[in-house]
Order: structure tokens, then C-alpha cells, then sequence
């Protein structure tokens, strides 16, 4: 029971955390603006390197800050975005922050890209209609790391 291990751990711990780190952020940024991009491998370029790039571009070889020339040698169709002006992420981020904040006021942001939640309050008093118990917010969710850090 994932969601009472998270109740029980905030009362044994001072603190309770929430570590987000969104992947490949920059690519995410661009899918949303241009959803066709979603299924093509697409990397961001900033200067001669590729900084970040999506799971199709991945799985065809490319990797993060990667030479553009060598990404190209392993990826032919690699669809680039020049990720030089930082504003639509800055903005993006912004929005997610101003989300998160709805959730618990104790949000710190990392880089653009990263967030720390101090969750202990919402732990402790859950917000009504918040079910600690349900597996679909706490439990077997694809995409969701459980890690607890003592």
C-alpha cells in the first residue's frame, strides 16, 4: 500500500520531499508547441551540440550533448529545434511551477527543469478528497520513480 507507506513515513520523518525532474524537457516543450513532432526523433541544439532530445531520437541513437555532426551519422531524419532563446522554457516552467504551487505553497525549481515539494503538511492533513490509499496516484503509475531517501 503505497499511498499508507507515504502517510506512515511522514509521521516518522521530519520532512517529507517530492524530487520532479522532467525529462527531456526542452523536447517536451517543443512536442507541446508542435504535437506532429511527438513520433519524430528531435533533438534541441544549442551552439554545435545537441543539449536534450526526445525518446525517438533516443532509441535511433542520440544522446544528449552529443557533436550535431555525429547525431546526424546516427539519426539521418533527426528533426533539430534551436534551443538558444531560453523564454519558452522559462515560460513553460513558469506554468508548471504556478501548477505545483496549487498542490503545497513549498515549491523550490532547480534549473528550469527540476522541483523539490515539501509534501509533509499535505501528508499529515491530507486536503479533502485526496485518497492516500489510491494505487493510480501512489502506486504501480508508469513514469513515476518511488525512491525514499533516509
Amino acid at each position: 500500500e503505497a499511498g499508507s507507506d507515504a502517510h506512515s513515513n511522514a509521521k516518522k520523518h521530519a520532512r517529507a520531499i517530492i524530487h520532479i525532474d522532467l525529462d527531456c524537457f526542452y523536447a517536451q516543450v517543443e512536442m507541446v508547441a508542435e504535437p506532429e513532432l511527438r513520433d519524430k526523433p528531435l533533438g534541441i541544439q544549442q551552439k554545435n551540440i545537441i543539449v536534450t532530445c526526445n525518446y525517438p531520437a533516443r532509441a535511433r541513437g542520440v544522446g544528449k550533448l552529443q557533436r550535431l555532426k555525429s547525431a546526424f551519422e546516427a539519426c539521418p531524419e533527426l528533426v533539430i529545434r534551436n534551443g538558444s532563446d531560453l523564454k519558452r522554457y522559462r515560460e513553460a516552467s513558469e506554468k508548471i511551477l504556478s501548477q505545483l504551487k496549487t498542490f503545497t505553497p513549498r515549491v523550490e525549481r532547480l534549473g528550469l527543469d527540476e522541483f523539490f515539494l515539501d509534501v509533509t503538511d499535505v501528508l499529515r492533513a491530507p486536503p479533502e478528497g485526496l485518497d492516500l490509499e489510491d494505487e493510480e496516484l501512489f502506486g504501480a503509475n508508469e513514469g513515476f520513480a518511488p525512491h525514499l531517501y533516509r
